[in-house]
């Protein structure tokens, strides 16, 4: 069994695996003890043989609460994705001090998944990422904009009598009320601006791209799905555990 976690600005996830499969817990990041209610998820799952922990975080200033919390919780102290380490990776941050480590361990797993392709990760969290990484390893550039869930809840606070809307697909663009009209034209227009990214990105690079697609939101636009060759919901867990075996097995 393995451990991943990945301190989010929204969310911190932590994801266990056992018998080859991702077992995923999701936990506000800030709050006091923000992985409180793991400890009785533990119980049930009857952790033996644990082959390690690895932590990933783009909040520095939660990351020491939750490494203690974990080191409580699982009786073992967790590798920290951390610089020193990049020179043991076979990817190459071209710009590592403003590479985040979530962009990092997703490029890990994607150049371990695509092998000798370039590949194109789009990843729909709190912010939407596209990070182009080539075949030798090489991150070759990023681009960021708002995640779904940010453009709505930026609308809905700007205006006081909007309410809160959970980011669902309609199936009309045009709404016949407020809520249906948001969806419409934010959730609808992720799919235009994505589907365009992935075009302008293929015209800047090369036309044999592999496209992978994950996050927690990878689920929610179903008419992006035919523009990737992998949608894997838990790349960031397993860039995690391929950045914890590579640095575990340089210290043997």
């Amino acid at each position: 069994m393995f451990v991943a976690v990945d301190i989010g600005n929204s969310n911190i996830t932590v994801g266990i695996k056992k018998d080859k499969k991702w077992l995923e817990y999701r936990f506000p990041t800030h709050s006091e003890q923000p992985l409180l209610l793991l400890k009785e998820q533990i119980k049930l799952l009857k952790i033996k043989k644990l082959k390690g922990i690895c932590l990933s975080s783009v909040v520095p200033e939660v990351t020491p609460l939750v490494r203690s919390e974990i080191e409580i919780l699982f009786g073992m102290k967790p590798v920290v994705v951390n610089k020193r380490h990049y020179h043991l990776l076979p990817i190459n941050p071209t710009n590592p001090d403003e590479l985040g480590s979530d962009l990092l361990v997703n490029t890990l797993a994607a150049h371990d998944i695509c092998g000798a392709h370039d590949c194109l990760i789009v990843d729909f969290g709190t912010a939407l990422t596209y990070t182009y990484v080539d075949a030798s390893g090489t991150i070759k550039g990023v681009s960021i904009a708002p995640g779904i869930n940010t453009a709505l809840q930026a609308l809905t606070k700007s205006a006081a009598q909007l309410p809160e809307i959970t980011p669902t697909l309609p199936e009309k663009v045009l709404g016949t009320d407020t809520v249906s009209a948001i969806k419409g034209g934010t959730v609808w227009g992720f799919v235009g601006q994505v589907s365009f990214m992935i075009d302008k990105i293929r015209q800047e690079t090369t036309t044999d791209l592999k496209t992978i697609a994950t996050g927690g939101l990878s689920h929610v636009l179903k008419p992006l799905d035919p523009l990737f060759d992998y949608i894997d919901r838990h790349l960031t867990l397993r860039g995690i555990e391929v950045y914890h075996d590579i640095v575990s097995a340089s210290k043997k």
